[in-house]
């Protein structure tokens, strides 16, 4: 699967402000929250104390009393509900304040801090929990509302939705549902919390503890917004083309950090996001900006140097059963496996991935599978030209797809010209699966909203163009057994036989195989009449023996210490790494 890193991006980003350097507190704990704490803490009663904030030195042993040198895990639960009282008594609750923050950012138009405590119920026992939480907010103007939800400065789990309709934004999501007088907006809410409840075994937290206050703050924070914008943007009427285009290159500077760097489209984005809401008041549109202003730059100026876009597509290697996702660092780094495949099937759903390995098409007829979950990325077109200029080796390009108007736009944009790359250097041969076909084959038509007229591709005659303004069939129409059976016809019409390289590619491979298992044959033999085996484990026995006697008398550190020495001198390797340097030592200084 694509590793997603816009998680971590926006963690990165977000890392500033204030944080909480306190210790916990006993009123963060419900009472059989406590008694598990206890259960299975390993030291006595006063070293589990002195872990609370405000309970050091004297006053922690005057709390644990009778129990001071009992160990924690011994104590009873009503021994830990009346100690929980005790504690409760001694210290006060955090003030929330205490708990950090992000702070106001530049980027932003309005922002809004509040605080509060919500109360976590009991099951066994008295004492309830009663949690501080910082809640921060902060809004743009937008035309598409959206919410981001950080807690404690990192996105959470979970998925809350924003939707406007009329004069109303709701936002609902991972227990929480308020809905606000408001018009769209970009909205993003950070709170500070030690501890926050969970709703799924996937770890989505139950956001209706803040709701009331969340509700407050998206009602403030949009106020604020809207008046610092009603007076920063009158008069300004600039694009954010305009703007992107003014700002670039500083925003690639930050983002490589003054090109030392590779980035992501993605963090090129955030570095630009600043200045877009400040001069234009809105929140800039992810896709419009991928595809519009960088891809309208880079189709004028090249590809921005350093700049990597994530992984969206998959190449599959047959024979190997190796998946690749596919990104522009893969791309990249590609190396085609020599004589492994001679023919590669770009399909626009992945789902048929399952299918065809199962059944071993890619094996039968030595075919790459290849997508990109719809149209081509950049990455896969790249991928597609550097395989077409693999030296002696020929491959055939397939493309299937749905018998819809998007499905004719896969087929034509991969293979010609786009504004964000040229037209391919190999030729790829459209299999279908193509309306008047679909038709043919009798497979279920879907009826389509008519309304504005669709694109399609060029090659199709004007009355299937027509026809496809409102109707549509999918790969998926067919029965599996049916989709293998058309899609081997395909290919046979166009297979020119399985991978057979050059004879001396099969000599040179048919030697090195045979000096491989004679190699082995002969090294297996020699090692069984000179006793390899017995041979080893003595010398292992002896030098081990010689090394410990150098650790007993002190010109040997302990193997731990020198582990822990050397991983401090080079953090980047593996405790193995170490190891290994120290197995090499003991071969080289201790005789055999």
């Amino acid at each position: 699967m694509p590793l997603n890193l816009n998680w971590a991006s926006m963690a990165i980003d977000y890392a500033r402000g204030e944080i909480y350097r306190g210790k916990t507190s006993p009123w963060w704990y419900t009472s059989e929250n406590f008694f598990e704490l206890f259960q299975a803490f390993r030291g006595s009663v006063r070293d589990l104390i002195t872990q609370f904030d405000g309970c050091t030195g004297s006053k922690a042993g005057k709390i644990a009393g009778e129990y001071t040198k009992t160990p924690a895990a011994a104590l009873s639960f009503t021994e830990t509900e009346a100690l929980l009282a005790q504690l409760r008594g001694a210290v006060k609750n955090i003030n929330p304040e205490r708990l950090g923050k992000i702070g106001s950012l530049e980027s932003w138009s309005g922002y809004w801090k509040s605080t509060g405590t919500f109360k976590v119920r009991t099951i066994k026992g008295e004492h309830e929990a009663e949690i501080p939480f910082v809640l921060e907010t902060y809004a743009a103007s937008s035309d598409m509302p959206h919410i981001t939800v950080l807690l404690n400065k990192s996105p959470i789990t979970g998925e809350v939705n924003a939707y406007h309709d009329k004069n109303t934004l709701s936002i609902f999501g991972c227990g929480l549902y308020c809905d606000v007088k408001a018009k769209p907006a970009f909205l993003l809410s950070n709170i500070m919390t030690p501890y926050i409840p969970i709703v799924t075994d996937g770890k989505e937290p139950d956001l209706s503890v803040v709701a009331s206050k969340l509700a407050e703050g998206v009602k403030k924070t949009l106020s604020r917004a809207q008046k610092s914008l009603s007076g920063a943007v009158a008069g300004k009427k600039r694009s954010q083309k305009e703007v992107v285009g003014e700002c670039l290159q500083e925003a690639i500077a930050k983002a490589s950090g003054n090109g030392e760097y590779r980035f992501s489209l993605r963090q090129l984005y955030y570095a630009v996001r600043p200045y877009v809401i400040r001069e234009t008041g809105r929140e800039p549109d992810y896709p419009y900006f991928c595809k519009e202003l960088i891809g309208g730059y880079e189709a004028e100026h090249g590809d921005i140097p350093l700049m990597y876009r994530d992984e969206r597509g998959t190449l599959y290697h047959p024979h190997s059963g190796r998946d690749i996702s596919i990104g522009t660092i893969a791309v990249e780094n590609y190396h085609k496996p020599a004589w492994t495949f001679n023919k590669v099937l770009y399909i626009e759903k992945e789902g048929f991935f399952h299918v065809l390995k199962e059944k071993k098409i890619p094996e039968k007829y030595d075919l790459a599978l290849l997508t990109s979950k719809g149209y081509a990325s950049r990455a896969v077109k790249d991928l597609l030209d550097a395989l077409g200029e693999h030296g002696e080796e020929e491959i055939t390009f397939f493309c299937i797809h749905d018998a819809d108007a998007y499905g004719t736009l896969i087929y034509e944009t991969l293979q010609n010209e786009t504004r964000a790359r040229p037209g391919r250097k190999v030729k790829i041969i459209n299999l279908g699966l193509d309306p008047e076909e679909a038709v043919d084959m009798g497979l279920e038509v879907e009826e389509v909203e008519t309304g504005r007229k669709r694109a399609v591709a060029g090659y199709l005659d004007p009355r299937w163009e027509n026809w496809l303004q409102g109707h549509r069939v999918e790969l998926n129409a067919m029965s599996t057994p049916q989709f293998l059976a058309w899609l081997e016809g395909k290919i046979r019409l166009y297979d020119q036989g399985k991978v057979i390289p050059p004879e001396n590619i099969m000599e040179e491979s048919l030697e090195q195989s045979l000096e491989a298992k004679l190699g082995r044959v002969i090294a297996n033999e020699i090692l069984e009449q000179n006793h390899y085996d017995d041979q080893v484990a003595a010398a292992v026995r002896q030098v081990k023996q010689r090394y410990q006697d150098s650790q007993t008398c002190g010109s040997q550190a302990p193997l731990k210490e020198t582990v822990q020495t050397e991983l401090a001198k080079e953090p980047v390797n593996l405790w193995k790494d170490v190891v290994e340097e120290v197995s090499e030592g003991i071969i080289k200084n201790y005789r055999f």
